[in-house]
């Protein structure tokens, strides 16, 4: 594949990337952008590190495209597995299986799960309360 359509394949997939990520975080621009740094603040999201240095070096491609004069023709560092990671990253991101998605459904899980425990533990209580004011009623008398 001719360096020209390479960079073009690229320069098609990472905007499907930015219009999902836009779509995702319901905004109409700095798409990318925005998922690093959400990304950057979920100290604990699967993948974190390798998907953040992903995204940082095909955000600065990304951005060579756009300013450079005539890059299509003349950046060379493109390759095809670029384009698959973008794509695959597109497609995580669609069946909501990348970092961020999979942070936040754990994120959920430990709150429902913190949630019930704080109901089971009241209610224990609640009863242990019940039981002593019913001995202690017995005991009156």
């Amino acid at each position: 594949m001719g360096k020209k359509k390479l960079n073009n394949n690229y320069i098609k997939a990472y905007a499907q990337l930015e219009s999902r990520c836009q779509e995702k975080f319901g905004i109409t621009a700095g798409g990318v952008d925005e998922y690093v740094k959400r990304l950057e603040s979920a100290r604990f999201a699967p993948n974190r590190d390798e998907v953040l240095g992903k995204l940082n070096a095909y955000q600065s491609l990304s951005r060579r495209f756009e300013v450079e004069p005539n890059a299509v023709r003349h950046i060379k560092e493109v390759q095809k597995s670029d384009i698959q990671w973008v794509k695959k990253f597109t497609l995580s991101l669609k069946k909501k299986k990348d970092p961020i998605s999979r942070y936040l459904k754990s994120a959920r899980k430990y709150a429902r799960g913190r949630k019930a425990r704080r109901v089971f533990i009241t209610i224990l209580i609640l009863l242990v309360l019940a039981a002593a004011a019913v001995a202690a009623a017995m005991i009156l008398l």
